[in-house]
């Protein structure tokens, strides 16, 4: 069934972006020496919730982006570094312009 399919590669591209996210939330908090009760103060979190999102057992919200790439200072691509294309556009990012 069609609609199925659609729906199946929807979730397994939002699991794609989760996990990219959190890899990425994790490598960039240790680039930057930050403890995750560091990131987590930053953040308004707790140690436990930073812990989570990095283990991909809580995911992000889009409306969370802006303030973990501000409390990162990283720009949004760059916390997306390694997304695929099509999850890049549905967040309305173009991959090809940088932006």
């Amino acid at each position: 069934m069609q609609i199925t399919r659609e729906r199946d590669d929807i979730a397994d591209m939002s699991d794609a972006l989760a996990n990219v996210v959190a890899r990425s939330v994790r490598a960039e908090r240790a680039r930057r020496g930050l403890s995750q009760t560091e990131l987590g103060t930053r953040l308004g979190w707790s140690q436990t919730k930073v812990s989570q999102v990095e283990s991909g057992a809580r995911r992000i919200y889009a409306h969370e982006l802006p303030e973990i790439c501000s409390s990162l200072e990283i720009s949004l691509l760059r916390l997306l570094e390694g997304a695929n294309a099509e999850d890049l556009r549905s967040l309305g990012l173009d991959p090809r312009s940088g932006r």
